[in-house]
């Protein structure tokens, strides 16, 4: 009985074994029969919301009162309107402007310097408006009035000496200096730079309270030539008044000096013979340095625009825009160069080429500390080079550069639906931003080669179907997430060259394709090159990886990918258990797997038998003599009884 009880037992254990394992086979390649690689990790993507770019946490980072901020710039923008419109105005009744005229305009006034061959000086302000532009103890100047610049006009805020001049801004108003056409020239020297800034001379202190708005500079059409100068605490909210902004209009058909002046088509005769009436009637100086009443002058009833100037050139060397709500702002721009600068401590985003910029370079220049993007180059920018640029510290990129098309089909105003680009970035390096070090959203043609990416949440990320992108020999280090990113973009990439260590996950393509060659990818703790998705006829060569993980190279989630000569020699492989089982236990595996267990415990059932020896077939069986009382002989026993009754 001991041995069947035995045998009973060992069967049932052999079945329920079988069954656990069938059932936690089926199990296991339930939950993962696609891949045995590693989740696919839990990166932000690149995607943005359309209206508005947010911070690291997703939040508006802006510290300032938008609802208020929006009404004042909005303010800003109607009462250039009506300077326009005053302009305007002057040309259509026949009235030269031949001397600087002032406008009431809200709670300060603005001086207008109109068109004429020399520039205006220091000595020209302090002589056109002794009141609002005087020098203080400390020899400094303080700006109290607006200041605009007609077309064919020159302010140029020079010294050789030095110059610090305030604009001021408090809470009952603020001043600001506007080109309209016109050209603006700051410089300083080395020994002595040129610093402009708000200044609230109640407080004795630059401005620092955005909500009720803030002095600022901005460049509409001409062209701008700031040298050796500090631009610090100005502008607010929008682009427009965010700073010092450079904000051209229109594309230009031809050259500014061909075109006739501003809302007129006189000729030069007409010109001339309006300038000989007003001087006969010197008794009507319209347009005298004296306030113009409002009497005299009014909006017209029309619609004026600030349309017209065509595009800003600048050049900006030597240049620190430090604490304004963006540090440079550019829009609608043909030719700026901007060298040798810093930008520091935007309220926004540091330096931004935001529509319509064109054949530009930004060289050798550092934006730190913006509570965005270091650097930005916008949507409808195209021939933009980016070199020898440091972006450190910002709150989200450190560099962006968007090449999306300005519309997605038929709009409002008719913009053009194609892609931008042939942008390139060289050279530089973006360090500890809280986001990515660089960031590609869509366009085409981009060129990111030689750059220096460390301690990002991710170095390089093209995605929103950027096209041939290429990312070459870039040094990327420390990211907490990935290396280098594609997500959702073309597949004519292409990403050779580069060296990345640490991280997750070296290169990550998902939904892209790209050419992966010779590249070095050490010291990642998941996987050196991941693709997932529609990843194309992707190509994966030459690549020397090393560190530890699942895989080196990890495709088992796409398909059309192509792999040669990669070196992964020096990887150490760290699959879960999760990810062995899933690669044992498929179904021939677990077939088999089951009848080498039967196998195996019917085997363990015969040892006790080899264990004793030879035992014969019938050893468990008593001979039928044990049942009886023995054996006798005839003799013995002796002859046969004659029955009773019977006869011899």
């Amino acid at each position: 009985m001991t041995v069947l009880r035995r045998r009973t037992v060992l069967s049932c254990a052999s079945a329920v074994l079988v069954t656990a394992v069938v059932a936690g086979g089926i199990a296991l390649t339930g939950a993962g029969t696609a891949s045995a690689a590693s989740p696919e990790p839990s990166s932000s993507s690149s995607s943005e919301p359309t209206s508005e770019r947010l911070d690291a946490s997703g939040v508006e980072s802006y510290e300032g009162d938008p609802e208020a901020e929006a009404q004042v710039s909005a303010t800003e923008d109607r009462r250039l309107i009506e300077v326009r419109a005053i302009a305007n105005a002057a040309d259509w009744s026949g009235v030269a402007h031949y001397k600087p005229y002032r406008l009431a305009t809200g709670n300060l006034y603005t001086l207008v310097l109109v068109a004429r061959d020399a520039p205006y000086t220091l000595s020209d302000l302090e002589e056109l408006a002794p009141r609002t532009f005087r020098r203080e103890p400390d020899g400094s100047w303080l700006l109290s009035e607006n200041i605009v610049v007609e077309d064919g006009a020159t302010l140029d805020l020079s010294d050789k000496d030095g110059l610090t001049l305030h604009l001021q801004s408090n809470s009952e108003a603020f001043t600001s200096i506007v080109t309209l056409g016109g050209s603006l020239v700051v410089a300083g020297t080395y020994d002595e730079p040129t610093r402009i800034s708000s200044w609230d001379p109640d407080a004795g202190a630059v401005d620092t309270d955005t909500s009720d708005g803030r002095a600022y500079i901005r460049v509409v059409g001409g062209r701008a030539e700031l040298s050796k100068a500090f631009f610090t605490d100005l502008g607010f909210w929008s682009g427009m008044t965010g700073g010092v902004s450079m904000t051209g209009t229109d594309i230009p058909d031809k050259g500014t000096d061909t075109l006739a002046r501003k809302g007129t088509n006189a000729s030069a005769s007409d010109e001339a013979a309006a300038a000989a009436a007003a001087e006969e009637d010197a008794s009507t100086e319209v347009f005298g340095t004296e306030l113009l009443p409002t009497d005299e002058a009014s909006v017209l009833d029309m619609d004026p625009d600030l349309s017209g100037y065509s595009y800003v050139s600048a050049m900006v060397r030597d240049v620190t825009f430090d604490g304004n709500a963006f540090g440079l702002f550019v829009t609608s721009a043909d030719g700026v160069v901007v060298r040798d600068s810093a930008i520091k401590d935007s309220l926004v985003d540091g330096m931004v080429f935001h529509r319509n910029v064109s054949n530009s370079e930004v060289e050798n220049t550092t934006s730190t500390g913006n509570a965005l993007d270091g650097f930005d180059v916008n949507r409808a920018s195209s021939g933009i080079v980016l070199e020898r640029l440091t972006a450190t510290g910002n709150g989200h990129n450190g560099i962006t550069m968007n090449g999306r098309a300005l519309a997605e089909g038929p709009s409002a105003t008719g913009m053009p639906t194609g892609v931008y680009g042939n942008n390139s970035l060289s050279n530089s390096k973006s360090s500890d931003n809280a986001r990515y070090g660089v960031e590609v959203i869509g366009g085409t043609d981009i060129e990111v080669d030689g750059n220096t990416l460390t301690g990002n949440e991710v170095g390089i990320v093209v995605g929103q179907g950027a096209e041939k992108v290429a990312l070459t020999d870039n040094t990327i280090e420390e990211s907490a997430l990935q290396g280098i990113a594609l997500r959702d973009a073309g597949t004519g990439g292409t990403i050779k060259g580069n060296t990345i260590s640490g991280g997750d996950i070296g290169i990550y393509l998902r939904d892209a394709g790209a050419t992966i060659s010779r590249n070095t990818v050490e010291d990642v703790g998941n996987h050196a090159i991941t693709l997932i998705g529609d990843t194309g006829r992707s190509s994966i060569s030459d690549n020397v990886v090393s560190g530890r993980g699942p895989s080196a190279i990890d495709t088992a989630r796409t398909e059309g990918a192509v792999r040669a000569d990669n070196d992964d020699s020096d990887w150490r492989s760290t699959k879960p258990l999760s990810v062995i089982l899933r690669s044992i236990f498929q179904p021939l595996t677990i077939m088999w797997l089951s009848l080498g267990l039967i196998l195996l415990v019917t085997a363990i059932t015969s040892v006790g038998r080899n264990r004793r020896g030879f035992v014969h077939p019938y050893a468990n069986l008593a001979p039928l003599s044990t049942f009886t009382r023995g054996e006798a002989s005839r003799d013995e026993v002796g002859p046969p009884s004659t029955p009773r009754g019977s006869t011899a």
